[in-house]
């Protein structure tokens, strides 16, 4: 895991940081991890991590868990 996903991980409670393997996005199968790296390498709005990884571009079940891991992550509001 490189540093930057590693900073990411730390800014994140725990319950958030649970199943990263796992897939945030349910429509286009994306990975929790996934999420957190485009976030990391710099997405901080849901349209940008959408571009990057196709979270969030199904029905939007989880736009407001991939907008909580922004905040989390650039806005240090966890």
């Amino acid at each position: 895991m490189d540093d930057k996903t590693q900073q990411a991980l730390a800014k994140l409670p725990d319950i958030l940081k649970k199943d990263l393997n796992q897939n945030l996005c349910m429509c286009n199968e994306v990975p929790k991890i996934d999420v957190i790296r485009a976030i990391a390498a710099g997405a901080d709005t849901r349209e940008k991590v959408q571009q990057i990884t196709y979270a969030s571009d199904g029905n939007g079940c989880c736009r407001r868990q991939v907008a909580r891991l922004i905040e989390c992550i650039h806005e240090d509001r966890c």
